[in-house]
């Protein structure tokens, strides 16, 4: 790039040279440097055409010359130093505001909707029943020596009975006295892919006045009542330490958790509706979130209903009755169809 400029003048003072030349009649246009001193002058005519040759020739030189070496003519011009996009960052003051290009807004995204259970319609076809405690696990005992689990085991084999003749089907946790972790019955229900899970209870309540009638479902509580009555159903549970965690966030985090809900409500109704007449003293405690643990490990819809208690001696008395827990057992039979015709519209067995 340094050698252009000395090449542009050589080219230019030669041009010029040759046209002095030429006009002083020193030498002809495409003869070299031989000399004409033996050469007439030339005539009138032939002067106008050598001073019209020595006019433009110079300036067509100058033109071709550039036309030839068009790159060197860029880098002669540039005088001062490229700016990179770094230097620039480096000059531009820390204060100086960086403009952003305006952009249309976004209209914000709708708020997400429950889904429609219509939406995906899913027949209830499997149900387990679970007769609580059993074997070494008695539960409650009444003053006169009735357990919990003798009186859960006979309501859920009236229950699998009743069922038996719907288009259910209809398995159990235990059929006899035996002694079942919840872990276990979690597991059994789970395996089975069973569509529900009923837990069948009796409660002990204290004072020993009342009749409590309740249903639960999955969920955290703040009710001391209800957290000791889960911490004595929980003492069964065969879980170990590890698995404490997920079983927490499990009681938080719980997608059945409207489905259960649901379903304890039609069992509460049935059943409150179904013995208030013989029992009219029965007290409607209604639906309740607690975290007992057979709920919270199932996969399905579950509940756990509290259908009596054994700390009242006239509640024992009527549970002892076998026309009463038939009538327990139809109670609950009616609750699971009013929720499954939810589901299902007409109750129907699927393959």
């Amino acid at each position: 790039m340094a050698d252009v400029a000395p090449n542009k003048l050589r080219l230019l003072k030669g041009a010029v040279q040759d046209n002095v030349d030429l006009v002083r009649g020193i030498r002809t246009p495409g003869l070299g440097r031989r000399k004409l001193l033996e050469s007439p002058p030339p005539d009138p005519v032939q002067r106008k055409r050598i001073r019209r040759l020595w006019l433009w020739s110079p300036l067509s030189l100058v033109v071709i010359a550039y036309l030839l070496l068009p790159s060197p003519v860029v880098s002669l011009r540039q005088t001062a130093p490229i700016k990179t996009f770094e230097a620039e960052i480096k000059q531009t003051p820390a204060t100086a505001e960086v403009k952003v290009p305006e952009t249309e807004p976004q209209a914000p995204a709708s708020e997400p909707h429950a889904l429609d259970r219509g939406v995906i319609p899913l027949a209830i076809k499997k149900i387990v029943i679970d007769a609580g405690h059993g074997g070494k696990q008695p539960g409650a005992i009444s003053e006169s020596g009735v357990s919990e689990k003798e009186i859960t085991l006979d309501i859920a084999l009236r229950l699998r009975r009743l069922l038996g003749k719907t288009p259910f089907e209809v398995i159990m946790t235990r059929q006899g006295d035996q002694t079942i972790s919840l872990d276990k019955r979690v597991a059994f229900a789970n395996t089975n892919k069973a569509d529900l899970f009923v837990s069948i209870h009796v409660n002990w309540t204290e004072p020993r006045e009342i009749r409590p009638l309740e249903t639960y479902f999955v969920g955290p509580s703040d009710d001391p009542v209800t957290i000791k009555l889960a911490s004595m159903e929980n003492q069964e549970s065969g879980y170990s330490l590890s698995e404490y965690r997920r079983v927490l966030e499990k009681i938080y985090i719980d997608t059945r958790r409207d489905e259960s809900r649901s379903l304890a409500k039609n069992i509460q109704a049935e059943l409150y509706h179904s013995l208030k007449t013989i029992n009219p003293e029965l007290d409607d405690r209604g639906v309740k979130m607690a975290p007992f643990l057979v709920l919270v490990g199932t996969e399905m819809p579950a509940i756990l209903v509290e259908v009596s208690t054994l700390s009242n001696e006239e509640e024992v008395q009527l549970l002892t009755n076998p026309d009463y827990r038939e009538k327990i057992a139809l109670a609950l039979v009616r609750g699971i169809r009013s929720y499954a015709s939810n589901h299902n519209g007409v109750d129907r067995k699927g393959s």
